[in-house]
Order: structure tokens, then sequence, then C-alpha cells
């Protein structure tokens, strides 16, 4: 872990946006590689890929939580598939607008079923993932979310290696083929990559992701995102360095001593690439972004909900709706930044992710 000092930072207006395909609403499936909409416009469909750890999720909701060394009865248990990266795909599969595909470490393809199912019934390709030997079960997290406070407790555990370098190549490559015959039209197989970041062998994989869209001339078309969840993984700083988009957790800035976003995004930008954009969540209080280019600052405040009901995945819904404002809608920061904190905000009024755009494209 590295030591980050506060400091003040500017904050002025700003529209910068990233690419889009089209209209924000109204789009429905064309074919497997574009979108069409009822007022005629279509397109490709925009290519998003992600790599993250999953697991299967034991939920236990309590009104408070518990007192150490007492009994406690749960008013609802649920099991669902979990992983940060995995959250995120499940959202951004509901948009007919973009192809997702996800890669992560999985146990046997039998015992990995029912951590794919809600993938692939939301259109998230999950070819790339890599698959190990049946004595691997599947990660386990046991989560204990208190409705009191809006807090969720994980205690995860899990047997599965975490995918190496040479794995990801492997299946990258045969996953960019898979889009050969259409990155005429489309520009470059993947427009946003995303990467849960777990340390040296992320940085290895963004460092390949880089050497080819670069040999190939797409490397303008590309955003580079990663999640910065823990601040004690080894190797993370490096990963600061490569990220054209860098998401941080409020656990990540409490454990480097500040309890600001502010502060802590102005300190932390020391440490990334000069041209990137940050964001970090403060769960009810919303989320701050910084474009380090220009120096200028961007806030919003969280949405209104009649009731929280479950607070898991919040930060991964918010992480989908940014790459979605961003990378497909092609709206300014400030934008999405709202939308995402909308989104994320939706998804606490509801157990799970189904149907979270089309609840958002009802109440705008």
């Amino acid at each position: 872990m590295f030591k980050l000092h506060s400091k003040a930072s500017s904050a002025t207006s700003s529209t910068t946006s990233f690419g889009s395909t089209g209209q924000s609403n109204g789009y429905s499936n064309n074919n497997g590689n574009a979108y069409s909409n009822s007022n005629g416009h279509s397109g490709p469909k925009a290519g998003i890929f992600l790599v993250g750890a999953t697991y299967l999720d034991t939920i236990m909701h309590v009104n408070t939580f518990p007192t150490e060394d007492t009994k406690h009865r749960a008013d609802r248990v649920e099991k669902r598939r979990g992983g940060n990266a995995a959250n995120a795909a499940e959202v951004l599969g509901q948009d007919s607008r973009t192809k997702v595909w996800y890669m992560s470490s999985l146990p046997s393809p039998a015992a990995s079923k029912i951590l794919l199912r809600a993938l692939e019934e939301n259109n998230v390709k999950t070819e790339a993932c890599v698959f190990h030997s049946s004595q691997h079960a599947p990660p386990q997290a046991y989560i204990i979310a208190a409705g009191n406070t809006g807090t969720r407790t994980i205690i995860s555990h899990s047997t599965l290696p975490d995918l190496t370098l040479d794995e990801f190549v492997k299946k990258f490559d045969a996953s960019c083929m898979r889009f050969s015959s259409d990155i005429v039209q489309m520009g470059c197989p993947f427009r946003w990559i995303h990467f849960e970041g777990r340390g040296a062998d992320v940085s290895r994989m963004i460092e390949y992701v880089e050497s080819v869209y670069i040999r190939q001339g797409w490397r303008h078309k590309l955003t580079i995102s990663v999640e910065f969840e823990k601040g004690d993984r080894p190797g993370i700083q490096r990963l600061l360095q490569q990220a054209d988009v860098c998401f941080f957790s409020k656990l990540y800035a409490e454990t480097l001593g500040f309890d600001r976003p502010e502060d802590f995004l102005s300190s932390v930008g020391d440490f990334c690439k000069p041209t990137a954009t940050l964001f970090c969540c403060w769960g009810a209080q919303g989320a701050v972004g910084l474009h380090l280019e220009s120096r200028t600052r961007f806030s919003s405040s969280a949405g209104v909900i009649p009731m929280v009901v479950d607070t898991v995945g919040a930060g991964d819904t918010f992480i989908a709706g940014m790459i979605l404002a961003l990378g497909v809608r092609g709206h300014d920061i400030g934008r999405s930044l709202r939308f995402a904190c909308e989104l994320a905000s939706l998804k606490c009024s509801q157990y799970g992710f189904k149907g979270l755009l089309q609840s958002i494209s009802r109440g705008t």
C-alpha cells in the first residue's frame, strides 16, 4: 500500500465525452452485431469486455447487524451469482446497443452453470471464461446485509487460481477473432475493456491489450477502465498509471486515510495517467469525478428511492452505468455521473439486477 496526501482541487464545468453509438432510449435488437430503433437509426453494437472474479453469493438480509457470539434470525436469504465485473456485465447486457463479453477463472463447466446462467440470459458472452478441474468448487461469498444501515459485510473464500497472462491472451485473441468480419464497420473489436484491479497479472494483461490495439491503429478508439476496491493488493499502483478511467470504492479511499472523496481524488490523481478520468462512489452521498487533464471536478447526489431493499452490487451497477453512458451513449461526464448514480440507487430499491435498465427508462 502507498500513502497519499490530501490537497485541494479546482471545480469547473465541462462537457467532456467519450464515443457513442447512437440515441439514448428505445433500441431493440436487429441482429447479433447491430441495433436499430423506431426512428430508423441503426449501427454496430459497442463491444464491451469485462474481466473479474465470479462468486456464488449467499446473502442474509437482517434488520440489524448481529452482535458477536449471538444467534440471529435472517429475514430473507437468497443465493445468486456475484462478482463485481460479473454484476456489471449483467447490467450492461440489458442494453441492446452492447455486445458484452465476460472473462473469469471458473471451476468445471458443470459447476459453473449456476454462475453463468444469469449472464447468458442477459446476452453476455461467456466463451472467454477459463474453466478448471472439478476439484475446485465455485468461489463462495457470504454477505450479511443490514437493513437499518444499508451496509453489507462480506466474507469470501475461493480455491480457484487467478487468471494468468497466457490464459488471458489466448481467450482475448479468440474473442477478437469473433469480431473479424465486423471490424470494418465497428472500427475495433471492443470499445471498452474493464478490469477488476487485482494486481500484477492484470497490469500485464493491460499491456498486452494496448500492444494489440496500438499495432492495429485502434488505441484511440479504446477506453480501458480499472476498478480499485481494495488498497492492499500487490502491484495495484502500476494499474493507476495504466487506466484511462479509474473507479474507486469508498473503502479504498478510507483505507488510505481519506474521509472526503473530493480530497481523495485530488491526491490519488498524482499517481494516475495524466489524461485519466477518476470516479469515487460514496454510498448514500452519491459519487464524485475528476477529469485530470482539465482538473475539472464533477459530483452527483444519489437518486431518490422510496425504500432501500438490497445494496449488494450497487457499486457494480454504478460502474455499468458509467460505461454505458460514457462509452455507448456518448454522454458528457456530468450527465453520465448523474445517470450512473440514479441507476445504482434504483438497484438498491430491488433485489438483484433484473430489468434495471428497463426500469430506469420507464422513469425518465
